[in-house]
């Protein structure tokens, strides 16, 4: 089983996103609907229910002990509002032992430099406690906050895949791959 991760930066509670959180959750992405639209996959009104967000935990829940993904949430110092998710995805055992970062932050949260903050830990934990020794990051070309962000955290830009990821239901063309 995977360790537990649990830690304090100076403006945040970075735990795995717990069944307790669903309604934290569904808040989340409600608030941040229109925000989020250019950076993730599609989402019907299904996405934003209760149930939804409850299953999408338990799925989560049960992939981490399967030691298959760690969905991360930052609950604010202050308010106990979920801020941002990181997720770590696809773990990748045996010789690759690899896995892909995915993450978000409230529209309201944005510009702050909190992923820089909250980011090093979580990778730190995936390298030194998980045991991994690659992590990938895809994001859009024109997402030049991602882009400097993962410039800062030290990855390293890998290449360019054409039409890689599904955004808001449209596949893209230029996706670039960094590594770490």
């Amino acid at each position: 089983m995977l360790p537990k991760p649990d830690f304090y930066p100076r403006h945040a509670h970075i735990r795995l996103i717990a069944a307790t959180d669903s309604s934290e959750l569904l808040d989340y992405y409600w608030r941040n609907r229109a925000h989020l639209a250019g950076w993730e996959p599609n989402r019907t009104d299904d996405f934003y229910t209760q149930e939804n967000m409850l299953n999408l935990i338990l799925a989560a829940e049960g992939d981490f002990h399967a030691g298959k993904k760690v969905k991360l949430g930052a609950f604010a110092q202050d308010t106990d509002q979920l801020i941002a998710s990181i997720d770590f995805s696809h773990l990748v055992w045996g010789p690759m032992q690899a896995c892909y970062l995915g993450y978000s932050i409230d529209a309201q949260q944005q510009g702050k430099g909190l992923m820089r903050e909250f980011l090093p830990p979580c990778i730190t934990f995936m390298f030194k406690d998980i045991g991994l020794h690659r992590i990938q990051a895809s994001y859009v070309t024109h997402n030049t906050r991602s882009s400097k962000l993962l410039d800062y955290l030290d990855f390293t830009k890998e290449g360019l895949a054409k039409q890689y990821l599904q955004i808001n239901g449209l596949p893209r063309g230029e996706t670039h791959e960094y590594l770490r």
